[in-house]
């Protein structure tokens, strides 16, 4: 991944571009809590020109063989508010910005996938949480209410004896 954004960097640099991406999901899971080691991909907002972004993708992802939605923001549908955000990296060409651990939770947990189940206990323990009120807690800081489902509370309790049962 590093190699790749790297290249996406030098690509926007040679085309006289700064190119800003929000890393999130499994990428987010990879590179910023390092809970595990893979990804089919690179989840990202790409700040605009977006499409310089995507354009630049599509010729790194050729160079490099990788897919060609290496790099996508399908994540966007899951931004419900303005996250919380630092800098993760900048290389010549893209400063790659990563969202804060609670509000990844929130992301997770609003789209309460199965496969996210183990990303959600890694966050759990990473945020040093004590119950699911306080993980629902954090969920309703970034969430209209409107938005959130009883399916949410459920995903979050079910996860969290999972987490129990582990320890």
């Amino acid at each position: 991944m590093d190699r790749a954004l790297r290249a996406l960097g030098e690509e926007l640099a040679r085309r006289g571009h700064t190119g800003e991406i929000l890393l999130a999901g499994g990428a987010w899971m990879v590179l910023i809590l390092q809970s595990r080691n893979v990804t089919k991909d690179i989840d990202a907002y790409l700040a605009p020109p977006a499409a310089e972004i995507r354009d630049a993708a599509s010729v790194v992802g050729e160079r490099l063989g990788l897919p060609p939605d290496w790099l996508n923001d399908g994540i966007k549908g899951f931004f419900y508010s303005q996250p919380p955000q630092r800098v993760f990296k900048e290389y010549p060409g893209l400063i790659v910005y990563a969202v804060e651990a609670d509000y990844m939770l929130a992301m997770k947990a609003m789209a309460h996938r199965d496969s996210d189940r183990d990303d959600v206990k890694a966050l759990i323990r990473h945020l040093e949480l004590d119950s699911v009120e306080e993980a629902m807690g954090i969920v309703r800081r970034y969430v209209p209410d409107q938005l959130i489902t009883p399916g949410v509370n459920y995903f979050l309790e079910s996860v969290w004896r999972e987490a129990e049962a582990e320890r």
